[in-house]
C-alpha cells in the first residue's frame, strides 16, 4: 500500500499541490490559471479526446462491463444533478457540472497509471473502454448541454452552429474518422494528439490548485460533501453491486471498480471556468475526493 502511495498516487496529486503553492508564493495568479484553462479547453483536452478515440481497441472491449459502469455512472450523475438543482437550489449549469463531478473520474492520469503499475499493460484495456465512453459521451454531451443552457431560445440552426463549434465534438468526430482510416492516416497526426493531449490532466490540475489557493477552503458545505460521498462511496458500491449480477471477462469487473473508486476528475472544473460557472464547490470536491482516494485506492489495491 505504501509503495502505491509513493508512486504513482502522491506524485500525481503533487501537481495540484504545486499549483496551490505557486499561487501562495505569488508566482501564478487566477488570471494565469484561466489562461492555462483556456489552453486545456481548446487545445489539450480535444487532442486527448481525439487520441483516446482514434486509438481505442474497440473490438476487445467487454460491453457488459462498460454497460454496468455507464449505468452506475448515469445514476450518480442524474441523482447528484437533481439533488443540487431541486434539493439545494444551485443554478442549473452548476448543478449539471456538479453531477458530472460526482460521476466523472480522473482515470487517464490517476487511475490508469496505478492500474498499469500494479496489474500490467493488460489492465489498460478495460479502463480504455471506460475512458472512451466518458470522453465521447459524458464529457462531450455535458459541454453540449452547457452550450444549450447558455443559448437563449436555441433554434435548430443555432444548435447546429453549437455542434459545429464544439471542440470536443469535433475532436470526437475526427477521432472516429481516424480510427476507421488509421492505416492511411499520417502518423504525425497521432503523435501530435498524444503529445498535446498529455498536457490536459497535469495542466488542468495545476490550474485547479491555483484557483483553490485563491479562495478559502472553508466552509466546505453540504453540496461538496454530497458530491464527494456520491463519488467515493455510492459510485463504487453501485458498480460492485451490478457487476456481481453479471459474468464478466476476467479482470474487467475489478478494473471497473477501481475506476469507480477514483477521485473526481478535473474536467468539470475546466468546463465551469470556461463558461463562467461557479467553480468553488467543484474545486473543493475534486480536492477532497483526491485526498480521500489516496487512502481508498491504496487500500483497494493493497
Amino acid at each position: 500500500m505504501l509503495a502505491t502511495l509513493a508512486d504513482p498516487i502522491v506524485p500525481i496529486f503533487a501537481v495540484l499541490a504545486l499549483g496551490y503553492g505557486c499561487h501562495r508564493l505569488g508566482l501564478f495568479s487566477v488570471t494565469a490559471a484561466q489562461a492555462i484553462n483556456k489552453f486545456v479547453f481548446f487545445v489539450a483536452a480535444p487532442a486527448l479526446v481525439f487520441s483516446i478515440i482514434s486509438g481505442a481497441p474497440i473490438a476487445q472491449f467487454d460491453l457488459r462491463a462498460l454497460a454496468i459502469y455507464f449505468a452506475a455512472q448515469m445514476f450518480v450523475y442524474a441523482g447528484t444533478y437533481l439533488l443540487m438543482y431541486r434539493g439545494l437550489g444551485h443554478e442549473q449549469g452548476e448543478a449539471l457540472l456538479l453531477g458530472m463531478t460526482a460521476a466523472f473520474v480522473n482515470h487517464v492520469f490517476f487511475v490508469l497509471p496505478i492500474a498499469e503499475r500494479l496489474y500490467g499493460a493488460a489492465a489498460a484495456q478495460p479502463i480504455a473502454g471506460i475512458i472512451l465512453v466518458d470522453s465521447g459521451l459524458v464529457f462531450c454531451g455535458t459541454v453540449l448541454a452547457v452550450d444549450l443552457m447558455k443559448a437563449k431560445k436555441p433554434s435548430p440552426l443555432k444548435v447546429a452552429g453549437l455542434l459545429a463549434r464544439n471542440p470536443f465534438l469535433i475532436a470526437s468526430a475526427l477521432g472516429i474518422l481516424a480510427w476507421a482510416a488509421r492505416p492511411i492516416m499520417p502518423q504525425g497526426l497521432f503523435t501530435y494528439a498524444a503529445f498535446a493531449g498529455g498536457a490536459a490532466a497535469p495542466t488542468s490540475l495545476f490550474a485547479l490548485g491555483v484557483i483553490l489557493a485563491s479562495k478559502p477552503i472553508r466552509p466546505i458545505g453540504k453540496a461538496t460533501w454530497s458530491v464527494v460521498t456520491a463519488k467515493i462511496a455510492l459510485h463504487p458500491v453501485l458498480v460492485f453491486a451490478l457487476a456481481s449480477l453479471v459474468e464478466l471477462s476476467p479482470g474487467c469487473g475489478d478494473m471497473a471498480l477501481l475506476v469507480a473508486d477514483g477521485p473526481c476528475g478535473a474536467m468539470p472544473f475546466v468546463i465551469a471556468l470556461q463558461y463562467g460557472i461557479r467553480t468553488e464547490t467543484i474545486a473543493k470536491a475534486v480536492l477532497i475526493s483526491t485526498l480521500l482516494s489516496l487512502l481508498t485506492l491504496a487500500v483497494l489495491t493493497a
